[in-house]
């Protein structure tokens, strides 16, 4: 069963076995006590730099099968996470950061207003494999620049591969098709939330060491961040963030 998970969620879900697909990001909570950069953000929509295929491969052959989650969802278990999807995200993150004065979506450079800066990125893969042998990976790569002049002040990429073992869907039923569903929506969350609070934490990183960062366009005073240790690694900050510590 779970070397076909794939085919026999396809199978149950054109059986007429009902599920909710649609998949909903969920940011990280806020850090309680959280200190403000007093900086506005906008994300603009992001490019789509995936390749160029929906699915590839058989699922009677699940080690060849890659799905291409920017382009087209699966059927019956997720819908698409198309590049609008991660930039609506990062600025749902960033909010939920608490560490900036205000962040929104925004259609266009058309739209920015007040803005001290935006982010532009391009989704780069956000394929699914269907073997637990094959990983999946997910990779974005992202910049900000100044309303103003339209300077560039950071880059980053991110990108993350995993894979899953049979015990992502524990406890589900052999016809618990919404409980696998649930479960493959957290985990792909998590990784998202894994990408955008590693991008988030280098981003605030930046502006805090930049003159222009801490005071913003309008030369306001600057955000004063409480003393921290320095941790071991990136890694380990981003999995203090996503325990919520």
């Amino acid at each position: 069963m779970v070397r076909y998970l794939f085919l026999l969620l396809a199978v149950l879900v054109m059986a007429g076995c009902s599920t909710n697909s649609t998949f909903v990001y969920k940011p990280v909570a806020p850090v309680v006590g959280a200190q403000k950069l007093p900086v506005k953000v906008a994300v603009l929509p992001f490019k789509d730099g995936t390749e160029d295929f929906t699915k590839r491969g058989s699922v009677f052959s699940p080690e060849s099968l890659f799905y291409n989650l920017a382009k087209a969802g699966i059927g019956g278990q997720i819908t698409a996470l198309t590049p609008d999807l991660w930039a609506k995200a990062l600025a749902d993150d960033m909010v939920a950061s608490g560490s900036f004065q205000a962040v929104r979506f925004v259609y266009g450079q058309s739209e920015l207003v007040d803005e001290d800066y935006y982010i532009e990125g391009t989704l780069e893969k956000a394929t699914i494999s269907g073997s637990w042998a094959m990983p999946s990976e997910f990779a974005l790569g992202l910049r900000a620049l100044r309303r103003t002049g339209n300077q560039q002040i950071w880059q980053k990429e991110v990108a993350y591969a995993w894979t899953n073992t049979p015990a992502l869907y524990q406890g589900c039923g052999a016809m618990s098709v919404q409980c696998m569903v649930d479960r493959h929506h957290a985990d792909t969350n998590r990784v998202i939330q894994r990408l955008l609070t590693e991008a988030r934490v280098d981003l605030v990183r930046t502006l805090v060491a930049s003159p222009g960062g801490r005071t913003g366009e309008g030369g306001s005073s600057p955000a004063k961040f409480p003393a921290r240790p320095a941790p071991e690694s990136a890694d380990e900050t981003i999995e203090s963030i996503l325990k919520g510590k």
